[in-house]
């Protein structure tokens, strides 16, 4: 062994990538072996790392391959997923296929993500300028999280305290709490995705080979845009992940603390981040989720469609990514506290009478306190708490809980504010008979701009949505039915007002039609190109709005 320091035979600062940005295609062809390699050098790099220190040539030889094998994966797609499921693994939704004499590693690869219950990890583009060192270790909190009681709590603290960003685990079961939202009806593609991710991965790896084939016939053109094509979907499929983990985290955070058992933010701060660099890229995937709804789950689906909404405002009034992820973070635990509200109050058919309503009241006092007993840092804790104890305190101080400040509410205060009254008028409540769609909600809360609502951040956020929201139905003047939705990425007229067809189908239900273009609002008219008889909250037709639009 060398008696050098490592940092003289390694340079730890050193990028993997120290050319071109990855993420962009050289124009080669993707080896087929890819996917063996990747998993040869990983398994290489978790043998070696059990047994040799940091300075050994072999140890670095590993990192060095490892590195390199990222680099590759990181020229064809903006992330690498790996996945251990039933039968092998996934890389980049293709089944990783082994030579007969390397069946042994796919074997020994399985063991070792399920000893540390580990589904799969995900590697961000970012690790392309990891140190080695950083890369290092994470490969040893990986090989040392099996002796841990809850391996995946520990990794996700872990990653946490060391702010490993360019990296995470996937866990592939927390998809079923989202498929839970959805009735996953026959047929809906959304649905399978989400119920059986193993599947539903095997099946685009079906997909991928026919499209790879298509690509050599076509030429350069089609497999740009097939490129193109894929990435979308993985973005998709990323932001669904992402919203179920979310409420998974809060289901097990609010579990946590209920029983008095600690709880940390770790795997949430993480799950911030995804969203942050996902609105940094595309808010409209996330938006599109934001329409989702859940009787049964109210309280974790508001907080996620909180996060969002603050989320897509506060990028829109370019907060950085820093103040982003304070913003999403305190926005996820905003109503933290309601643990602490009984829930025949909580859930209370009708009106509330004044004592029951002293009694909610005290969730924004609870959320802080909620908060503060959360496993994290001081500074983590001290950046986030303050807005969950303004959000309802009104732009003119007139709200609760009464206090004396004279001081206007902070930032994120005011951006959560609008954020939760918008969710919450539109989100079918067990105490609401009627529900009130997504343009009325919007004129409704035009009436108190700046006396509820900052004057600036509202016109924003209503700038930001539209005259009618995604997700709101439209009902033209020839009784057709519309869903809002984002226009087709292969349309020109990207800033027209587009909806997607509701089609009734003989059960009483709907099935997804074409797209069609109402154009831009003529303000001499006061209309679109078709004129639109009234509006309607999708929950008046039984139907998920998220369904259709992802």
């Amino acid at each position: 062994m060398s008696d050098q320091p490592a940092e003289r035979l390694w340079e730890e600062n050193m990028p993997l990538k120290s050319s071109a940005i990855p993420g962009k295609p050289t124009g080669g062809q993707q080896d087929p072996l890819l996917g063996q390699r990747f998993l040869q050098a990983l398994n290489a790099l978790l043998s070696t790392a059990k047994i040799h220190l940091d300075n050994n040539k072999l140890l670095q030889d590993a990192v060095q391959t490892f590195a390199k094998i990222i680099e590759e994966c990181l020229q064809y797609d903006d992330e690498i997923n790996l996945i251990a499921a039933v039968g092998g693994f996934y890389l980049q939704q293709e089944k990783v296929g082994l030579q007969r004499n390397l069946a042994g590693l796919g074997r020994k690869l399985l063991l070792y993500f399920s000893d540390r219950q580990i589904d799969g990890l995900r590697f961000k583009r970012s690790t392309a300028y990891a140190s080695r060192t950083d890369l290092l270790d994470f490969i040893r909190l990986l090989n040392k999280s099996k002796n841990e009681k809850d391996p995946v709590h520990w990794l996700y603290s872990m990653l946490e305290e060391k702010r490993f960003n360019w990296v995470e685990l996937i866990d592939t079961n927390q998809a079923q709490s989202l498929a839970s939202i959805f009735d996953a009806g026959a047929g809906n593609p959304t649905s399978a995705v989400i119920k059986n991710q193993e599947n539903a991965v095997a099946s685009r790896a079906s997909v991928n080979k026919k499209q790879t084939a298509h690509r050599q016939k076509t030429g350069k053109k089609a497999q740009k845009k097939s490129l193109a094509g894929r990435r979308k979907k993985r973005r998709t499929q990323r932001a669904l992940l992402t919203y179920s983990s979310a409420m998974h985290s809060l289901k097990d955070v609010a579990k946590r603390l209920a029983g008095n058992k600690n709880a940390g933010m770790g795997k949430s701060v993480q799950l911030v981040q995804n969203m942050v660099d996902m609105i940094m890229n595309d808010d409209n995937v996330l938006l599109d989720l934001s329409t989702i709804r859940d009787y049964d789950d109210y309280t974790f689906t508001h907080s996620i469609n909180v996060s969002i909404l603050s989320l897509c405002l506060g990028h829109r009034i370019g907060l950085s990514k820093v103040l982003l992820a304070r913003l999403g973070l305190s926005a996820l635990f905003h109503d933290l506290g309601k643990i602490d509200i009984p829930k025949e109050v909580l859930n209370k058919p009708g009106k509330l009478d004044a004592d029951e309503f002293k009694i909610i009241q005290n969730h924004s006092i609870y959320s802080v306190r909620r908060i503060l007993r959360l496993r994290a840092s001081y500074d983590r804790k001290a950046g986030i708490m303050l807005p969950p104890f303004e959000h309802h305190l009104r732009y003119d101080l007139g709200g609760y809980p009464k206090t004396p400040r004279k001081n206007p509410i902070s930032l994120f205060g005011r951006i959560i504010t609008i954020a939760d009254v918008y969710d919450a008028v539109t989100a079918p409540r067990v105490y609401r008979d009627s529900y009130m769609s997504q343009d009325k909600a919007l004129g409704l809360m035009l009436q108190d701009s700046g006396t509820m609502f900052d004057p600036i951040l509202l016109k924003v956020f209503i700038n930001m949505l539209g005259i009618y929201p995604v997700g709101t139905v439209l009902v033209l003047d020839d009784a057709q039915l519309g869903l809002v939705t984002h226009a087709p990425e292969d349309a020109d007229d990207q800033g027209a007002l587009w909806i997607v067809h509701l089609k009734r189908q003989e059960n009483g239900g709907y099935e997804k039609g074409e797209y069609l273009n109402l154009g831009t609002w003529d303000p001499k008219t006061k209309m679109f190109n078709r004129a639109i008889h009234q509006t309607h909250h999708p929950a008046d037709l039984g139907i998920q709005p998220a369904e259709f639009l992802i």
